[in-house]
């Protein structure tokens, strides 16, 4: 057999069973994605990237609203406003729009609406030549009665703000572009200009081929070799296993990284801030909203209004800046205007926790320092990506130390974790929840270890450190003391020889004297001088301390609250929540599974009802399992306790912290807040699949990683579309 020969055998090494049943798994998944992407569906010609976020201008009758500085893109054939109107009958609408020397009138008649709702006024105009790709436009809308538009209100007029009578108004107007009326286009007819979109506000060497060379080739052969790395570990092969799931979880974050609009994870223009004043100032944010220094320095704010960011997010009907002239735009403005990188690091959302995690991202601003905004937050990108990697090697890790004859088990949970769409979707932008994954799941690690084999000096050492890591990198880390405190009190039971005091004493030292490090030296010396304020302000730790005795304080009320994150309203309850909102399918179905962006790329509600499907299967499963494993449970309780407590722990923890007394309108926690347990949750995950049977688990378990594998490139397509189609 010659070489090319060989190659299948290399590529398809393990057992056999595991191939047999992804690919039966993969196919229907395979034609579900073609389908996606095949379809023709509505699409925009363009926008002006900017949201409804409410009305913002009045048009009264006769006295026109007038938007310069517009971009009209090559085949557009609508244009497309927002109205709101103060009766049942929008009145007759009529538009000049200027462009290329000629000005196109077009005019809607009088229409009957929802009163003070938004309503979509879509003025057909001769359809634009395909070249070039924007020509510069302005227009002029005028009503036959008082209406008001659409956009998003500002604290100042910007550039070329729209004007009432000729008075700039401090808003910009939300406009959309459409083609044809009925026509309809697959994103595989205009993937070239997708993805030529997606590669815009980037480094320099990131183009339209990456993108490419990520759909096409990177992700499938990461897949490929995760499904490969469970073959050869269900054939007893572990050689390289741990370090390959840890390159395939940091390049499938990398491609997140490169996928996600640039500032669009949640808060990310504040954790990128923390970093910038860390490195510019030596310093942190001022932790005081009365701080009279830049929220962002005046080189970031360039890149956030450049790339129109304050009017397009968290909104899903807009889209990011689509022109390379935009681009060219930004780098002609940050080349002449030199904006300061050190005069931002006031009071910001990231202000409150530690520096450890902005401390890790620092080398990687520090290596980009003479390049673009983009390059530095791309390269701190990927150095989340890094550390959201661990997560995935602590997981197989965990899953060796519980399970250390079944390599393949360990192989299933990592993988889970690492194709969890949020998960990977949070650990490519820049956000201190991946740091306090990462501190979690070494912890958990740590003490799962320690309850196997004991307390030696070096591991005592480091769980100490690890202990105080945790709660600087993010004040929610505090929820696993608790059964930390657990399991020191069963390893002290089980292991109390006289040799391991040592041990316990290193694991003590080390925790009091990096609090005191942390406490008295590195937090005040990089602690922001107050400006305009009285102090520093409260930090994580302690924020999150005051919510937690809030909780305890009101015991019963917030085990009612905690009722109805999961449950219906019991009668003799106090309301936390609308009677119409489901709390825990919200945050841990959609928000967990599928919230891209800034929580405004959202899958279709069948995929999330599948989902909720497995999980309650899951959860049904798990007691069955439990039965048919019950001499392993037996002979392993304090670890298998300590798994189960793990994410008990970090539920109760941050939903105390956002626990309210009062009936709030909106749900304020995240599915993401629980990934500090994500490695323990794929542990129970895969204990559930034992419910099947060992000789039947296997199939089991390779099906389940299959649909985590198609529904992260899934969510990778989705977001992609969803921005640049």
């Amino acid at each position: 057999m010659g070489p090319l020969g060989r190659v299948p055998a290399v590529v398809f090494a393990g057992d056999r069973r595991v191939w047999r049943v992804a690919a039966i798994c993969a196919v229907p998944l395979l034609l579900l994605t073609a389908f996606y992407c095949l379809r023709p569906r509505f699409y925009f010609t363009g926008t002006e990237s900017v949201e409804n976020a409410g009305a913002v201008v009045e048009a009264k009758a006769g006295s026109p609203v007038c938007a310069p500085g517009l971009e009209l893109p090559a085949g557009t054939a609508v244009v497309r406003l927002q109205v709101f109107s103060p009766t049942a009958q929008r009145p007759a609408l009529h538009l000049a729009l200027r462009a290329g020397g000629q000005t196109l009138a077009s005019a809607l008649p009088a229409s009957n609406v929802q009163v003070n709702r938004p309503s979509n006024a879509d003025f057909a105009i001769a359809q634009t030549a395909a070249h070039p790709a924007a020509r510069a436009a302005s227009l002029c809308l005028s009503a036959d009665a008082p209406v008001h538009l659409g956009g998003t209100p500002l604290t100042k007029p910007g550039g070329s703000p729209p004007t009432v009578a000729g008075k700039a108004v401090p808003a910009r107007l939300a406009v959309w572009y459409l083609p044809r009326s009925g026509q309809r286009s697959s994103y595989v007819q205009r993937v070239a200009q997708i993805l030529g979109r997606a590669a815009l506000f980037r480094p320099g060497v990131v183009g339209a081929w990456l993108y490419w060379l990520l759909l096409l080739l990177v992700l499938p052969a990461l897949a490929l070799l995760g499904l490969r790395c469970l073959a050869v570990a269900v054939a007893g092969g572990t050689r390289r296993v741990a370090l390959t799931l840890f390159a395939i979880a940091a390049l499938n974050a990398c491609c997140w990284a490169l996928i996600t609009p640039v500032f669009q994870g949640p808060d990310e223009v504040d954790h990128f801030a923390y970093t910038q004043s860390l490195v510019e100032r030596g310093e942190k944010p001022i932790n005081d909203p009365r701080a009279a220094r830049l929220r962002w320095s005046n080189a970031e704010n360039l890149a956030l209004e450049d790339t129109s960011l304050w009017t397009d997010h968290q909104v899903g009907d807009t889209r990011a800046p689509w022109l390379s002239a935009q681009a060219h735009d930004y780098a002609e403005d940050a080349r002449l205007l030199h904006p300061s990188r050190s005069d931002g690091g006031g009071y910001t959302t990231s202000a409150t926790h530690g520096p450890a995690y902005y401390l890790a991202l620092a080398p990687a601003y520090l290596a980009t320092e003479h390049g673009s905004i983009f390059s530095q937050l791309t390269l701190m990108r990927v150095t989340s990506a890094l550390l959201g990697a661990l997560v995935v090697l602590f997981t197989y890790l965990l899953a060796r130390e519980l399970a250390p004859r079944r390599p393949w088990l360990a192989v299933v949970a990592a993988l889970l974790v690492a194709y969890e769409p949020m998960y990977g979707f949070i650990s490519g932008i820049v956000n201190n929840d991946v740091g306090v994954n990462a501190a979690a799941a070494a912890l958990e690690l740590l003490l799962i270890r320690l309850l196997r084999r004991g307390i030696t000096v070096p591991w005592g050492a480091l769980t100490g450190a690890v202990l105080i890591l945790l709660p600087n990198v993010k004040g929610t880390g505090l929820s696993l003391y608790p059964v930390a405190g657990l399991v020191f009190v069963a390893a002290l039971w089980r292991y109390h020889r006289r040799s391991d005091l040592l041990g316990w004493a290193a694991l003590v030292v080390v925790a009091v004297l990096l609090g005191e490090l942390a406490t008295h030296v590195l937090n005040p010396a990089l602690a922001a001088r107050a400006v305009g304020g009285t102090g520093a302000g409260p930090s994580a730790i302690s924020s999150n301390a005051n919510a937690v005795h809030e909780a305890l304080h009101h015991l019963p009320d917030y085990l009612s609250y905690l009722w109805q994150v999961f449950l219906p309203r019991l009668p003799f309850m106090t309301a936390h929540f609308s009677p119409s909102a489901y709390p825990g399918f919200v945050i841990f179905i959609e928000r967990g599974w599928g919230a891209f962006g800034w929580y405004d790329v959202f899958f279709p509600s069948w995929v999330y009802a599948a989902i909720l499907v497995v999980s309650l299967l899951v959860l049904v499963l798990g007691p069955w399992a439990a039965r048919r494993e019950w001499r392993w449970l037996a002979a392993h309780a304090p670890e298998a306790l300590a798994v189960i407590l793990m994410p008990i722990a970090v539920i109760a923890g941050f939903t105390a912290a956002y626990y309210s007394q009062e009936a709030r309108p909106v749900i304020a926690e995240f599915g993401r807040y629980v990934f500090p347990a994500i490695g323990p949750i794929a542990l129970l995950v895969v204990g559930a699949l034992h419910a099947f049977g060992r000789r039947r688990m296997l199939e089991a378990g390779v099906a389940l990683v299959v649909a985590t594998i198609a529904l992260s490139y899934a969510s990778q397509l989705l977001t992609l579309s969803a921005f640049y189609a």
